[in-house]
């Protein structure tokens, strides 16, 4: 009877260079050559994205293979080979993490585990002990602190929500250089896959988002509902360089998996919450452009900030004025000697505050605007000497230049775990 062994892997990459994901590639190709069969898309895992010691977007990555007894050691040493052989060892900060669990079917224990660590923070001795309880292998490199992301990939078996990432790589003599892709192929993809792919363009500047920006193996990454629809989009994006090869992930992307619904006293350092509460303080524009402003609720207060990479959805943000009641949801970072704030990823405006403007009366014999006498001495018509008491003046509601919807940032500022309004208008969760 064949095994069923689940592979983590995690912490391969820097700041300079590497992808977990590539990594993950790499292996799968090497163990395919030797007859092991990989059941489904491999798992890319974002795990919590306020975690100081992230690396750039904090995945890891997961597979589930099929092998007969006699493959154990091959198998395990084609892994940790090619960990060994491209992880990004000599950076400071790189410690990366093999994780091997052998069954088909994952223990509670470590599906908690694996929503604390997109939630929360854990430590290797915690990822230590569930590994112990379960039974999973670990093998770690340098510190090893990849073990917890590793484990934590296998433990997400993407029941809550799913996407799915089609990832395009480079060749290596390319990697470095600025990637080379046609436009108008993306834009066309994405006039003919969206809303079914995500998150291709930047509408607010037409910028394309499927290409990173950073010295990593990936050309271009798409991300969408289904398989099908990844696979469908990339035959129509044209590269202009080759292509090494293409990988279909199911992933965590883009399900807002990371928050928690908490009250404001709650509410901790590197935590990504979802809070109710009043705007109690008007929103004011501090140095750099970004947007502050404090909500409150039964249990305290706590600020919000719309920082300027998020363009238009700062002056949605500004329109909001006390007594406006509000779900905001975002990540909440250390920040030593600042008040804990939350770093927007989107708003709903649940009920606008009324708010009135007085407005003088009319003269009844020219109808002209009378002018106010002072405070409590009511009001008279130069023209006409004619005169009104105080109470003349009518009290005119003011139109607010803000819907009851919910806003979110532009794709340039979204989080990898956020979940886009085009695909929380198909959702039926609610927090």
């Amino acid at each position: 009877m064949n095994l069923i062994v689940q592979v983590g892997i995690d912490d391969t990459d820097s700041k300079k260079g590497m992808c977990t994901t590539y990594v993950c590639a790499v292996a799968i190709g090497r163990l395919e050559a030797t007859n092991v069969k990989i059941l489904g898309c491999p798992k890319l895992i974002r795990l919590n994205p306020n975690w100081k010691l992230k690396t750039r977007g904090n995945c890891a990555v997961a597979f589930t293979a099929e092998l007969e007894k006699r493959q154990v050691p091959a198998f395990k040493e084609i892994i940790l080979r090619t960990v060994r052989e491209l992880a990004e060892l000599q950076a400071e900060d790189t410690n990366p993490g093999v994780v091997f669990y052998y069954g088909e079917k994952i223990p509670l224990k470590l599906k908690s585990f694996s929503k604390k660590v997109i939630q929360d923070i854990v430590t290797i001795e915690e990822a230590e002990s569930v590994a112990r309880l379960v039974g999973a292998e670990m093998y770690k490199f340098k510190l090893g602190r990849g073990v917890i992301g590793a484990l934590a990939a296998i433990g997400n078996t993407l029941d809550w929500d799913r996407t799915f990432e089609l990832i395009a790589y480079r060749t290596p003599e390319n990697r470095g250089s600025p990637r080379r892709i046609d436009v108008n192929s993306v834009i066309e993809m994405n006039k003919k896959t969206f809303p079914r792919t995500f998150d291709n363009l930047d509408p607010t500047t037409g910028e394309i988002r499927i290409t990173p920006h950073t010295p990593c193996p990936i050309l271009y990454g798409i991300r969408g509902e289904t398989a099908e629809m990844v696979i469908k989009a990339h035959r129509l994006v044209k590269a202009l360089e080759p292509i090494e090869r293409v990988v279909v992930y199911q992933t965590n992307q883009g399900t807002d998996e990371h928050l928690r619904n908490v009250k404001i006293s709650e509410a901790k350092p590197f935590w990504s919450v979802v809070v109710n509460g009043v705007v109690s303080q008007k929103p004011k524009v501090i140095r750099g452009g970004h947007v502050i402003f404090r909500i409150r609720d039964s249990t305290g207060e706590i600020d919000c900030a719309a920082y300027e990479p998020t363009r238009q959805f700062r002056e949605a943000m500004k329109k909001l004025l006390p007594g406006d009641e509000v779900q905001v949801y975002g990540g909440i970072k250390e920040k030593p000697g600042l008040p804990l704030t939350i770093n927007l990823e989107k708003l709903r405006v649940l009920k606008l505050a009324s708010y009135f403007r007085k407005e003088n009366p009319r003269c009844p014999s020219c109808g002209k605007r009378m002018k106010s006498e002072g405070r409590g001495k009511g009001y008279s018509c130069k023209k006409c000497k004619t005169n009104s008491p105080p109470n003349s003046a009518r009290l005119i509601r003011v139109k607010r230049d803000l819907n009851l919807e919910m806003y979110e940032v532009p794709p340039r500022a979204r989080r990898h775990l956020a979940k886009p309004l085009i695909r929380v208008k198909f959702s039926t969760r609610e927090f």
